[in-house]
């Protein structure tokens, strides 16, 4: 039976990619055949170690320590919050469609009288002052300013030809 990858690198199952290339070039360097004359117990347990990186490199999910229950039991709570926040949507939005049909009732029974003239005159007049706001921060700008002194500058020049 082949023994536990995590334990072979002298690692916790949730160790980061780092900490296990650490601890693989660590027992690597330690058990190479050439730095042990030769050694079979050295050639074996470099070959197990090798196995064993490999093995977790290729099954980065076993890291995690979670067993199967464990993850059933995490992916029934996801469900079962996911069924709790559908259900309340659908009550917002039961709530939202009665609320729109109260005030379509209200608006129906009670028209507000309305002068095409005098609202037009109002939308005209609110972008004429905000128009005019605008151009007077523009005029305040430092890029401005300095683009109407280049314009004088020019138009001084001109008129003294």
């Amino acid at each position: 039976m082949p023994r536990d990858p995590y334990r072979v690198l002298e690692v916790s199952p949730g160790a980061s990619a780092e900490e296990l290339h650490d601890a693989y070039r660590r027992l690597v360097k330690l058990h190479h055949p050439d730095r042990n004359g030769g050694s079979e117990e050295s050639a074996r347990r470099f070959a197990e170690v090798q196995e064993a990186y490999e093995a977790v490199r290729a099954n980065p999910r076993r890291a995690q320590s979670h067993t199967f229950s464990e993850a059933a039991d995490s992916v029934k709570e996801r469900m079962a919050k996911l069924e709790r926040e559908l259900r309340e949507a659908q009550v917002a939005r039961e709530r939202a469609r009665q609320a729109a049909r109260e005030a379509a009732a209200g608006a129906a029974e009670e028209p507000a009288p309305v002068t095409t003239e005098d609202s037009f005159g109002k939308i005209l007049g609110d972008i004429r002052d905000e128009l005019a706001d605008r151009l007077a921060e523009g005029r305040k700008h430092p890029a401005a300013q300095r683009v109407s002194e280049l314009i004088d500058d020019v138009v001084d020049r001109l008129e003294r030809r």
